[in-house]
């Protein structure tokens, strides 16, 4: 099918594909699928498909493909929104069938160069919808987005039920900001501006790291052609009253508690003075975007400092978490050069690439905070899954050191992932541990 409009990919798509090291579609994308459910109000099968219809119009990332152009390389086709809108929609009685169905969305390895990146799967009962289950590619929705996706999905169906058009009481509200478009700014002045107060954020931070590691090596060798990721998580009510316990009585978000700890772990494991720890920023800098179903989320370098007074490292991280959230929408491949230029060989190792991924309802909204995002829907704040390591199959790819952290004031889980050959596969439940224990003991 002919495309509407073409054009490269954004910096945070060009991202996404360079951390998770996937130049072709794999069939283990479906691990990091967002998939969420929402209520089908009884609406009936044509006026649900219609408010499906309505938001692939109004969002065009959830209409579009990622062909391979080339080496490691992929450009964006936008479809019409009208058309395949078949392709996109399963329809299911609902109960077992329709559960089935969901978990089978969920498991969906999005061919992104010939499928649109979300399906619908409604669950329908004499007529009339029950729920809907929402599974989409996480190359092109982030969790910011995905509350989007829901709200807006919502709006669309109560008014299609009302009879009035889907989006005409948002007069007055920014309209979203395209992939496309985003991605024309980037190559813009304005864009070009940003990205070169970006890189000069970036070299602070890595030069400060540099400083902070002078004599420190690496034990690791290179890194394998096809690593495999092991993850372990964690969910935790400790941990989750003492972050947020820590953070009222320090006055910094819960998240740089968390940073923190990580990077105490860090620093326990691979025998480091400090770390440099990439933590995802929502990277959405303009209304346009804030109100976009899109992937934003990248990473920016966050200097977390070892030993000494925990209320200080506590400060320190979190002025450097603050000042980095707005300078995260670095080109991938110049924020590789930056590094390797900066810190040599240090550069991709433990203690200068580990990643920190931070969730919460501000982020997602509480309806969907309480389980797990991905196809899994761990339950963690159920206290039946709390307060043990368990491990997740090993698969190929993914990041190669990761903290994901999703958080309520009642609960939390944690989950590190790393690739096989490093220090931390068999330390991961370790750090777990450590990370919770180092928030319990700063809680008092």
């Amino acid at each position: 099918m002919k495309p509407t409009r073409r054009g490269p990919l954004t910096c945070a798509q060009r991202e996404w594909f360079l951390d998770v090291g996937i130049d072709a579609d794999s069939p283990w994308s479906s691990a990091s699928n967002f998939t969420g459910v929402v209520d089908g109000a009884g609406a009936p099968v044509g006026v649900a498909l219609a408010a499906i219809g309505d938001l692939l119009d109004r969002h065009e990332g959830l209409r579009t493909l990622l062909p391979v152009t080339g080496p490691g390389l992929r450009e964006q086709h936008v479809l019409p929104a009208a058309e395949r809108l078949g392709e996109v929609v399963r329809v299911a009685p609902a109960g077992a069938e329709a559960d089935a169905a969901i978990a089978a969305a969920a498991a969906t390895a999005f061919r992104l160069g010939e499928q649109q990146p979300v399906l619908f799967v409604l669950a329908v009962a004499a007529g009339a919808v029950r729920r809907i289950g929402i599974v989409a590619d996480h190359s092109a929705v982030d969790g910011w987005g995905m509350r989007v996706l829901r709200s807006d999905f919502l709006q669309a169906l109560r008014s299609r039920m009302g009879g009035r058009a889907a989006f005409g009481g948002l007069q007055g509200r920014p309209a979203p900001e395209q992939p496309l478009e985003t991605a024309e700014w980037e190559t813009s002045a304005p864009g070009r501006a940003h990205a070169e107060r970006a890189e000069a954020h970036w070299r602070r931070q890595l030069g400060a790291l540099r400083d902070g590691l002078s004599g420190w090596r690496p034990d690791g060798g290179t890194a394998p052609a096809d690593p495999v990721l092991r993850s372990r998580w964690l969910a935790s009510a400790h941990a989750a009253r003492a972050a947020q316990a820590v953070a009222t009585r320090a006055g910094v978000p819960v998240s740089a508690v968390y940073l923190t700890a990580f990077g105490s772990a860090i620093g326990l494991v691979e025998g480091s003075p400090c770390a440099g720890v990439q933590a995802l920023a929502a990277n959405r800098l303009s209304a346009g975007t804030q109100a976009s179903v899109r992937k934003a989320v990248m990473p920016v370098p966050v200097l977390v400092p070892g030993g000494g007074d925990l209320t200080a490292r506590l400060a320190a991280t979190a002025s450097n978490q603050l000042h980095g959230h707005r300078f995260a929408n670095l080109d991938p491949a110049r924020a590789a050069a930056i590094s390797a230029e900066i810190l040599g060989e240090l550069a991709g190792t433990g203690v200068a690439a580990a990643r920190f991924n931070y969730i919460d309802a501000s982020i997602v909204g509480s309806a969907a905070n309480s389980r797990s995002l991905g196809a899994e829907a761990i339950p963690f704040t159920d206290p039946a899954v709390q307060d043990r390591v368990t491990e997740q199959p090993d698969r190929p790819g993914g990041s190669r050191y990761i903290l994901s952290v999703q958080h309520r004031p009642a609960a939390a889980l944690m989950t590190i992932a790393c690739h096989g050959d490093t220090a931390w596969a068999p330390a991961g439940g370790d750090m777990l541990r450590h990370v919770e224990a180092v928030l319990v003991r700063a809680a008092g």
